[in-house]
């Protein structure tokens, strides 16, 4: 994601992070662990699901949160289903956005308006679930009031 980033959104902020894996964990029983990529030098959580959309058999989110606010959300999984919920800087888009599957590549604006950590991972989580029990991912940046 970084290379989508234009302009300064500070430092990793660790603390949102363990924020967002003690939620991503307690509201799924399917997320079987969330674990930074590094011990020493984290720049990301990952959070694995034991299924996913559609046919995959596995998912998982990565997760960055800077110390400004600003954050990155990828989904990803075993059949190259990418889409991501971001709010940062990033050229001809508006700061909260949203990267449409199956690729990521085109962008709109986010339905998450919330700003909090925890309330984000609830909005993630409420809308990948959606697609998650339909099967249909039309409906994954479509929300009139996240949690």
């Amino acid at each position: 994601m970084d290379e989508d980033i234009e302009g300064d959104v500070g430092s990793l902020n660790v603390t949102a992070l363990e924020e967002i894996r003690e939620e991503f964990l307690a509201c799924d029983g399917l997320i079987s662990h969330a674990d930074f990529d590094s011990l020493l030098d984290p720049t990301e959580l990952q959070v694995h699901i034991d299924d996913g959309i559609g046919d995959a058999m596995w998912c998982r989110f990565d997760v960055q949160w800077y110390q400004t606010g600003c954050y990155s959300v990828h989904h990803t999984d075993e059949n190259g289903l990418d889409f991501r919920f971001d709010h940062h800087p990033k050229p001809d888009a508006p700061d909260r956005h949203f990267h449409h599957p199956p690729d990521a590549d085109s962008v709109t604006s986010s339905c998450i308006e919330v700003t909090e950590p925890r309330v984000v991972t609830r909005a993630v989580h409420q809308l990948w679930r959606r697609a998650y029990e339909t099967g249909k991912l039309t409906a994954l940046n479509t929300a009139e009031n996240p949690p």
